[in-house]
């Protein structure tokens, strides 16, 4: 049976940061023996050494691509990592401290270490206020993607 990771990246004290992380608590539920569900917190390098050894890789995190609050998108890699590195994913920082998804997927991609299916789902956040909740558009995104996963991808592992 095909071993899947599930990482929910984020920061859960910024606001809507925090949907990634809230996604992959809802999917706790559906950790098996070929399932696991990781809160990845800012994801980065760490990211690379997670994709061992499995064969599906699902990744939440939220996005800001001037779109409405709570839109979600789905990209699949390696297909879309030009459309994923032109949102805000990457770092906005000069430091080799912050590599960002987008280059850290990137890099998996050129080292050639990705899985054979990576998914990542990316949620248009609205506000990034520490300490606040989920906007209201986000919390219901959040709960939409959590139901695509386990409709979409959970399904297809079973099968």
């Amino acid at each position: 049976m095909a071993n899947m990771k599930i990482i929910g990246l984020g920061n859960p004290f910024m606001g809507d940061d925090a949907v990634g992380i809230l996604v992959a608590r809802q999917l706790q539920a559906y950790t098996a023996a070929h399932i696991s569900v990781l809160e990845g917190g800012l994801a980065g390098l760490n990211l690379l050494d997670e994709m061992e050894d499995i064969d599906t890789l699902i990744l939440i995190d939220a996005v800001h691509s001037h779109s409405t609050s709570g839109t979600i998108f789905r990209f699949t890699i390696p297909q879309d990592l030009e459309k994923i590195g032109k949102l805000a994913w990457g770092t906005s920082a000069a430091s080799t401290h912050a590599f960002g998804l987008a280059e850290a997927l990137t890099l998996a991609h050129t080292l050639e270490v990705l899985p054979a299916h990576i998914v990542l789902f990316g949620i248009e956040l609205d506000h990034l206020q520490k300490g606040q909740v989920l906007s209201p558009p986000v919390f219901k995104a959040m709960t939409n993607v959590a139901n695509r996963i386990v409709v979409e991808e959970l399904s297809l592992s079973h099968a």
